[in-house]
């Protein structure tokens, strides 16, 4: 491997940096801003990053930013985090407690964060001595919880020239010290449907005299989702679940209007983008066949997000070095949306999962969460993990694409003549 030297690198970079990181995460923990407000967390990020001599630029909003590490024209790989917390208390009982009222980071966002912090600054070390062959965008995007932040960095220019991009997810499944990965989809697109039904209303003792609008909306919120299955390829995971429903203020009165309220999700592109025809048409069916008038509101959220094969294969050769050989472990696809998706459309890179269960995590535990915890350990597991996959990225990269052994070229050299 072009990066022989890294494991002892990072050993000795962790065990002068590591209380700073996890100092860095508990202070993030207990300021948690929610989407689109996150600018005290980038200027801490910011202030960091400059004490070690880069120039981060924010994003014109004032959440979010990314920052360089490197020079010249070669390659460049992108390492991206979030930055944001859930709107949800934080209900455990540790010094680092969030101290802000209904904001928590119940989904590992400041431990993805500090990962790439402190990623950032061992890499940025490595540069400082000639030891970086080509350059590391540091990514730390804002509002991914809304799905809303990749497309707000996108826009200003955060992937611009970036050649392949990796980042990673807290998840409470796997152990301190496995690491998550899959080729393909491992998360699905995420959006969101509403369904407003209209009819004149009327007196339920008479519902043959008007339009029945409960039943029908009973209708489209029962048979939609079982249709779905019917409609698309089993595969792709096509799935529509209601989240909220309502109609009516009295129980002997017809109601003119009613709506319901949900998601869809799936794990296949080509799906996700029909969908908003096929539920259109569907729910256009049903209403008609009630005498009512549906209206469909279909708000995009995220496409799946499909790990590149060749980004997966370099994360698991940074997953040897990050925690060694028997770290890497098979992640299950997720029906959860994640914004990583919109970068992953536009450039190669993968997603990988971040074990951080240890000892002391409660069994049930999941993600969004209000005591949601992490074994501070992962976090140099995931600085190992991002710094290697960078190094190793760059080095193919700058490598090029691998010639033929001289038997093989005059072979094919032959056969063309």
């Amino acid at each position: 491997m072009p990066v022989s030297d890294l494991p002892e690198d990072l050993d000795e970079f962790l065990a002068g940096h590591t209380q700073e990181l996890i100092a860095f995460r508990r202070d993030l923990h207990a300021h948690p801003e929610v989407a689109h407000t996150e600018r005290r967390s980038t200027a801490k990020v910011a202030q960091r990053l400059m004490a070690a001599g880069l120039r981060p630029r924010l994003m014109s909003a004032g959440t979010g930013l990314w920052a360089d590490v490197g020079t010249g024209d070669g390659p460049m790989v992108a390492l991206r985090a979030d930055l944001d917390a859930l709107p949800i208390p934080d209900e455990k009982n540790v010094p680092y407690r969030s101290t802000v009222p209904n904001a928590c980071h119940a989904c590992g966002h400041d431990v993805h964060t500090t990962v790439l912090l402190g990623a950032g600054l061992f890499l940025a070390g490595r540069a400082a001595r000639g030891l970086l062959p080509g350059r590391v965008r540091l990514l730390f995007q804002p509002a991914e919880e809304v799905v809303e932040g990749a497309l707000v960095a996108m826009g200003e220019g955060a992937i611009t020239g970036v050649d392949r991009i990796f980042a990673l997810h807290c998840d409470p499944r796997f152990q301190v010290g496995q690491i998550g990965l899959r080729t393909g989809p491992i998360t699905g697109a995420c959006d969101r449907i509403r369904v407003k039904v209209s009819g004149p209303g009327g007196h339920t003792a008479r519902p043959h005299l008007t339009a029945d609008l409960v039943y029908a909306l009973g209708k489209i919120v029962t048979e939609l989702p079982a249709a779905l299955s019917r409609r698309v390829d089993p595969r792709s995971s096509l799935s529509l679940v209601w989240g909220r429903i309502s109609a009516g203020l009295t129980p002997n009165a017809i109601p003119e209007e009613g709506f319901a309220a949900g998601t869809v999700r799936c794990l296949d592109e080509e799906a996700w983008h029909q969908a908003p025809d096929l539920l259109k048409g569907m729910v256009s069916s049903v209403a008609s066949a009630y005498g009512v008038i549906a209206e469909l509101d279909y708000v995009r959220g995220v496409p799946p997000a499909v790990n590149d094969g060749d980004s997966v294969r370099i994360l698991g050769e940074a997953a040897e070095v990050a925690a060694g050989p028997e770290a890497v472990a098979q992640a299950p696809q997720s029906l959860g949306g994640e914004d990583v998706a919109w970068y992953l459309e536009s450039i190669p890179g993968a997603l990988a999962r971040l074990g951080i269960r240890g000892s002391q995590t409660p069994m049930d535990l999941d993600i969004h969460q209000s005591n949601f915890d992490v074994d501070e350990r992962a976090i140099g597991v995931g600085v190992r993990l991002l710094a290697a996959s960078a190094l190793i990225a760059l080095a193919e990269e700058s490598a090029g694409p691998a010639q033929p052994a001289p038997e093989e070229a005059d072979a094919s050299t032959r056969g063309a003549a």
